[in-house]
């Protein structure tokens, strides 16, 4: 007798992973999303960046909230989201209010990562490279 067990993948049956967006302007947030893919590996991870409207830094605020808003809302049509990595710091520092009101899943930016730095500095200085619009 002939088993079909064989030509059913192993994982057929088990349930789908998270999955994981991480949004960037440009390619810059692959370094982001390299070493989020490193602390959780068990996750299925989209990498979207907006190619049409790069660079971010001299769009105005209202742009940028909009866009981001549109390309999550048609990531998380096709893929039902578990969590949303902007990587953009031009990005995470007008974007995540709405997008955070918008969407139930954990929604996390970049921008954070300075005010820790700050801290731990010794001698009062940290180095950003940043678009005009982050820094402002």
């Amino acid at each position: 007798s002939t088993t079909s067990l064989a030509a059913i993948p192993s994982n057929a049956t088990a349930a789908p992973r998270p999955t994981a967006l991480v949004f960037d302007s440009g390619v810059g947030g692959l370094s982001v999303f390299q070493e989020v893919r490193q602390l959780l590996p068990d996750l299925h991870y989209i990498y979207a960046f907006d190619n049409v409207a790069f660079p971010y830094g001299e769009k105005s605020e209202e742009f940028i909230v909009e866009r981001v808003l549109e390309i999550v809302s048609a990531v998380q049509q096709r893929h039902p989201l578990a969590i949303v990595i902007i990587a953009c710091n031009t990005a995470s520092t007008v974007s995540l209010p709405a997008l955070r009101e918008r969407f139930a899943f954990p929604v996390v930016g970049v921008v954070p990562a300075i005010k820790p730095a700050a801290k731990l500095t010794a001698n009062g200085i940290v180095g950003l490279l940043a678009t005009r619009g982050t820094v402002q």
